[in-house]
């Protein structure tokens, strides 16, 4: 009983030293991501928890912007991994978001960023219950990004349900896949760079409905999003 107790001991003090150890540089690792991109992302504070076996790092008032343009904003940031999974990060976000300039509320908001075994990044965004300020619903919504570790070419996948208009449902679900040409490989080593990469980049981008392509032109009442076409030409291209 004894030897189990100085085992069970040992170990707990191993594993709390490396918790330890490796919660400076998680940290710091989202910190200079973000600030990285300090030309256009602000944040009031920063703090870790997630003691013994999860870093939860959370960041208050995060904005991203350009000059008065707002590219992103949410009052509470949460980026959360495993201790014992350094590639696999899962984000949550307030339920009220600001979006390219526009709000956006939900009723679930998360994320997660995984790098796969062959330095392909997948990026996978879903929200609940999702409503925009023109009075469209989407009851949900999900976005893979797939970006490769070399090359031009970003893909994206999104699927939406129950979209609908002033309470009647128009599209009971459609399905987009975006492949976007970039004029070099994006920028991933901060928060700037990778921003400008997909602002100045962009080349074309090749739209297309797997399940029915005449589905895109339907969904010319949901693409009027104002400053975005000038600002952003990839997600001008998507949704214009």
């Amino acid at each position: 009983m004894l030897r189990l107790i100085v085992i069970t001991l040992t170990f707990s003090v191993i594993w709390s030293i490396r918790w330890f150890w490796f919660a400076g540089p998680n940290q710091a690792l989202i910190e200079n991501w973000v600030k990285g991109g300090s030309v256009i992302a602000t944040y009031s504070d920063i703090r870790q928890v997630g003691f013994p076996n999860r870093y939860d790092v959370t960041l208050n008032n995060l904005r991203i912007a350009d000059g008065d343009f707002v590219i992103f904003e949410t009052d509470v940031l949460q980026i959360m991994r495993l201790a014992y999974r350094q590639e696999h990060f899962v984000l949550a976000f307030s339920n009220e978001i600001k979006f390219v300039g526009h709000n956006v509320t939900t009723s679930q908001n998360r994320a997660s960023v995984v790098k796969q075994e062959n330095e392909v990044k997948r990026i996978v965004w879903e929200a609940t219950d999702i409503a925009l300020e023109n009075g469209v619903t989407i009851r949900h919504g999900q976005v893979a990004i797939i970006i490769p570790p070399q090359g031009r070419e970003i893909t994206l996948y999104l699927q939406l349900s129950k979209i609908a208009k002033n309470g009647m449902v128009v599209y009971e679900k459609t399905k987009l896949q975006v492949k976007v040409q970039l004029q070099s490989a994006p920028y991933t080593s901060n928060l700037a760079d990778f921003v400008k990469s997909l602002e100045t980049g962009f080349i074309s981008a090749d739209i297309s409905n797997p399940d029915n392509n005449e589905q895109i032109e339907k969904l010319t009442d949901f693409r009027n999003v104002g400053e975005i076409t000038s600002r952003f030409p990839v997600l001008a291209k998507v949704l214009n």
